[in-house]
């Protein structure tokens, strides 16, 4: 089955923010608090891995991190086929919807505030009762290791971490995005890991998965107080979170949604115009879609 073009994946995502800002709030909450929580077991299934690997991730560093990267893409595979909300993954829908009307100005705030608390309750709930008290924190390299990690991560300065966060929310957004433009669930899992690998090889910073690894790290013996935590690593990856998918989604608005391109109306061959508001009813999301070539024959 051919993948979405991406003018297509642009009107799912308009109808996906639609819908998600139709949710009641509760509901949106709780299924926030479940996409940190499934997100948090490829965190946590990372850091067990570097923190066990022992002299081999200072021998071959990058061997470590890339079989580490490979690990992470679980948690987010399995929020976004069961359809969680991810405050991240928020911050392009939500712009994009903003700019082209399809849910009122202060939905945005309220949806990302919402969400971004739900992801932290599922974040904080993980790492009490999944890591800390679980006891599977049990060896003192592994020990060590976290709180070296929430070390580092509290430490970057602003501007690295700001430029950390964009590009690991626009690998984010664009593994959501390849992942909504793919039709059945072998290409979605692909579709969405390898941007999600990258990000984790590459070292950059995603405020929720931080949520996991500087608080287990404190719980753990890192010397980092809450201030710290929140003004040297939550609050510039949380900005540089929404440019990164802002960088993403108000390209893709531009290209694929017109007429807000000042070159709209030239001539335009066989390209397609997609009925945005089509993508209602049952099944895979997407599969709903109809598309209008210009000179008129219509195709599904």
């Amino acid at each position: 089955m051919d993948t979405l073009t991406p003018a297509e994946v642009t009107a799912v995502m308009l109808t996906i923010g639609e819908k998600k800002a139709a949710q009641k709030y509760y509901i949106t909450f709780f299924k926030a608090w479940m996409a940190a929580w499934m997100l948090n077991f490829g965190a946590m299934s990372v850091q067990i891995f570097q923190g066990g690997a022992g002299t081999l991730r200072k021998d071959y560093p990058s061997i470590i991190n890339l079989v580490a990267a490979l690990i992470f893409p679980i948690g987010l595979i399995m929020l976004v086929l069961t359809g969680q909300e991810l405050c991240t993954a928020n911050f392009m829908i939500f712009i994009m919807t903003s700019i082209k009307k399809r849910t009122k100005l202060w939905e945005l705030p309220v949806n990302w505030i919402i969400v971004f608390f739900g992801n932290m309750a599922g974040a904080l709930t993980f790492v009490a009762f999944l890591a800390h008290y679980s006891k599977l924190y049990n060896t003192d390299a592994l020990v060590t290791y976290s709180a070296g990690v929430a070390v580092t991560k509290t430490a970057e300065g602003w501007g690295p971490c700001v430029l950390r966060g964009i590009g690991c929310n626009f690998l984010v957004c664009l593994a959501v995005w390849l992942g909504a433009g793919a039709r059945e669930t072998i290409s979605k899992i692909f579709a969405l890991h390898f941007p999600a690998f990258a990000f984790v090889f590459l070292g950059f910073e995603h405020v929720i998965v931080n949520m996991y690894y500087i608080p287990i790290g404190m719980l753990n013996g890192a010397h980092v107080s809450v201030g710290k935590y929140v003004g040297q690593s939550m609050i510039p990856s949380l900005i540089g979170n929404i440019i990164g998918g802002a960088l993403l989604g108000v390209p893709m608005v531009l290209f694929y949604t017109p007429p807000e391109l000042p070159f709209f109306h030239r001539k335009r061959g066989n390209s397609v115009v997609v009925r945005e508001n089509v993508d209602v009813g049952g099944g895979t999301i997407g599969d709903n879609l109809h598309v209008e070539p210009v000179n008129g024959h219509k195709k599904q």
